[in-house]
């Protein structure tokens, strides 16, 4: 008589089998999906809530695509994904995006160019597909150069870890030059009006659309100043909690005509990237033995050693910044790159072509098990 079959292994703990789900790669929002679809047992800890609360403490939001807008026949704000994660609008027609964090995508009509004080701006998620419209701000005489910024509304109090900010209020910070002046305003979706005015000055300032750096409970925008024939850069610092403004000079000689984007470095400090001779620079603010801050060079890419050669016959350009991803985009003449700041690895992610802007987005995107959900479900992650 054949013995009997040997018993079957005994099931893995649960915590055994969440600490093996915690480690697929949050970037690839259906790897969670299809996990999920392999028994009850793996859906019931997948949806749990203390699941989710984990995979967000131990991961930083992955990027999961880019908006490129285009200028074509037809205006477009395109997503563009990087990751699994497709949204159920990729093309947001006759909008350009302007800024993208805590989940949001802000969003202003290409109809108004100069400023959005007639048709205001619209904060998009891409992964719930939610879209809620700001009005425009107060107006003035006319905008000349501006920037705005969406954020997490606990921003203003350092009250959130910014790792899962869906359906919370959310701020639109403004701000504009208009004759010969400058000021801010912010809006609050929770009030749902713009604050006063909050800053003036006399100068003829003019300020960039690359997103603005958030960093120690302040906003940092680049900005320039004209001086006859020539213009130089500088870098408007706006507090969250007192409304306060102050400017911060950047590296010397650096001037207007270098493609010059404001980023936040590995450790936590404001920097500025560049590219200049084939080769990347990042430049970090620090403080010296006496406390005086001032730029330094704290890293320097030959991108001879990342692109081709023929992306390098004229001079690329920097085109956009993923802070939690690390990763700095370039445009180039055959097509745009994606240069990883933690593997020193580049990329493709697109062909040449008429892009005039391009925002990076990153967000986490969890299926919603359980219930349904026009964004959120096994289908909308694959």
């Amino acid at each position: 008589m054949a013995p009997p079959p040997p018993p079957p292994p005994p099931d893995l703990m649960d915590e055994l089998i969440e600490e093996f789900l915690l480690r697929l790669p949050p970037d690839d929002p259906a790897s969670l999906a299809r996990a999920a679809l392999v028994c009850r047992r793996w859906r019931r800890i997948i949806s749990s809530p203390c699941f989710r609360r984990r995979l967000r403490g131990l991961h930083s939001p992955p990027m999961l695509g880019f908006l490129r807008y285009i200028a074509e026949a037809t205006i477009v704000s395109r997503f563009v994904p990087t990751s699994s994660f497709r949204p159920p609008r990729a093309d947001r027609r006759d909008m350009q995006a302007i800024d993208s964090r805590h989940g949001h995508v802000l969003l202003c009509s290409d109809r108004c160019p100069e400023g959005p004080w007639e048709n205001g701006f619209l904060v998009w998620d891409p992964v719930t597909d939610v879209d809620q419209e700001v009005p425009a701000p107060p107006r003035c005489r006319k905008y000349w150069k501006w920037n705005a910024t969406v954020l997490c509304a606990a921003a203003r109090g350092g009250g959130c870890s910014h790792i899962d900010c869906r359906g919370q209020p959310f701020l639109v910070f403004f701000l504009c030059a208009s004759g010969g002046k400058t000021f801010a305003c912010v809006y609050s979706s929770e009030a749902g009006v713009w604050s006063e005015h909050a800053y003036d000055d006399e100068r003829a300032l003019r300020f960039t659309l690359w997103p603005a750096v958030l960093m120690d409970g302040a906003l940092h925008v680049l900005s320039y100043q004209l001086f006859q024939q020539d213009a130089m850069y500088m870098i408007f610092k706006y507090d969250l909690a007192t409304s306060g403004m102050s400017e911060i000079d950047v590296p010397d000689g650096l001037r207007v005509q270098e493609i010059v984007m404001p980023m936040s470095t590995e450790d936590g400090r404001l920097g500025l990237t560049f590219v200049e001779d084939s080769r990347l620079y990042l430049w970090a603010r620090e403080a010296d033995s006496q406390g005086v801050w001032g730029w330094a060079v704290s890293r320097v890419i030959e991108l001879e050693l990342l692109l081709p050669a023929d992306a390098l016959s004229e001079s690329p350009q920097v085109y956009g910044f993923a802070e939690c991803a690390g990763v700095i985009f370039l445009w180039t003449v055959n097509g745009f790159y994606a240069i990883d700041l933690k593997s020193d690895q580049a990329r493709k992610v697109g062909e040449y072509n008429d892009t005039v802007s391009l925002v990076p987005y990153e967000s986490f995107c969890l299926p919603a098990l359980g219930a349904t959900s026009a964004c959120e479900g096994p289908e909308a992650a694959v």
